[in-house]
């Protein structure tokens, strides 16, 4: 049986955690800055990096004014080696709109970014722009 403390500790497999800091300004998204960092911190190979726009990547603006910050904070993971080299495709997040759900998305972390649906699709963006173009 596993207990708390071991679902906490982090497996240790490298990422990179790009945030984006366009229009994300108030308490939510301070308190969720907050979690990602202390996050990152317990992370062995874990890296935080506050970016500007990360439109090209990802779905940020669907549903609200860009750079509005009301939906939550937006970021993209990338799973990577001890060098920072890609190991497999960046993963986008958000909106995370409070404590709350950037708690689950450093559980996720911590757990090494698995691809098993621990991740609740309503902390994934839509796909971004330039993947969805042909659709129009």
């Amino acid at each position: 049986m596993r207990r708390e403390a071991d679902e906490l500790r982090p497996n240790g497999r490298p990422f990179t955690l790009v945030v984006c800091r366009t229009g994300c300004d108030g308490p939510a998204a301070a308190e969720v800055m907050d979690e990602f960092r202390t996050a990152v911190r317990g992370c062995p190979h874990g890296v935080l990096v506050a970016s500007g726009c990360l439109g090209s990547v990802l779905r940020c603006d669907a549903g609200t004014a860009h750079g509005s910050g009301g939906r939550g904070v937006f970021a993209v993971v990338q799973p990577c080696d001890a060098d920072r080299g890609p190991t497999s495709p960046a993963i986008g997040l958000g909106p995370v709109p409070d404590r709350a759900g950037a708690s689950v998305v450093c559980r996720w972390l911590k757990a090494g970014c698995p691809d098993d649906g621990s991740l609740p699709a309503e902390l994934r963006p839509g796909p971004p722009p330039r993947t969805v173009a042909h659709l129009n």
